[in-house]
């Protein structure tokens, strides 16, 4: 004899509730009863390793090995440097990246580290660390202040042509 499957819709019907008044099908009570048919689900991906500590030596890194030969090679393209300075110079910037960091979240107010805190760690002048990015990380100021401090310059240097002049 040969074995017939039950379509997907009649699946679907004998699994609806019964209609009051209709005569039940065959085995409807126990299709209705039985557990949903799921599809497997996929394993959640592991979690996400801790970032590691400061000063450690875990192979795990901050900034992607990639990066730091982009930023090398530059707009020339060529990379001509040895694994080994390549590695020094990747850990240095790290550790940088971390010291900056630690310096503007002592100079935060809040939860979070906005741009006035990384430029008030740039312009401390007790520690001196981070002069050299002063160009590229001014303080904010507002533009009445910046107004202010443009007519002063402007009056400077007229003195100072009124001085040379005589």
């Amino acid at each position: 004899s040969r074995q017939t499957r039950s379509s997907p819709r009649r699946r679907r019907a004998m699994a609806s509730p019964p209609t009051p008044g209709l005569p039940l099908p065959p085995n409807a009570i126990k299709a209705f009863l039985a557990p949903p048919l799921v599809p497997a689900m996929a394993p959640a991906p592991p979690a996400r390793p801790p970032p590691p500590a400061a000063g450690s030596s875990d192979s795990a890194t901050l900034i992607p090995l990639a990066a730091i030969k982009r930023l090398i090679a530059g707009e020339t393209g060529e990379n001509k440097m040895g694994a080994d300075a390549l590695h020094l110079i990747h850990k240095a910037s790290e550790l940088f990246v971390e010291k900056l960091a630690a310096a503007s979240v002592k100079k935060s107010d809040g939860e979070t580290i906005g741009y006035d805190a990384v430029a008030a760690a740039v312009d401390d002048e007790d520690q001196g660390e981070f002069a050299f990015l002063s160009d590229l990380v001014p303080p904010t100021t507002t533009f009445e202040a910046y107004l202010a401090q443009q007519q002063q310059l402007q009056q400077e240097q007229q003195q100072e042509a009124m001085n040379e002049e005589a």
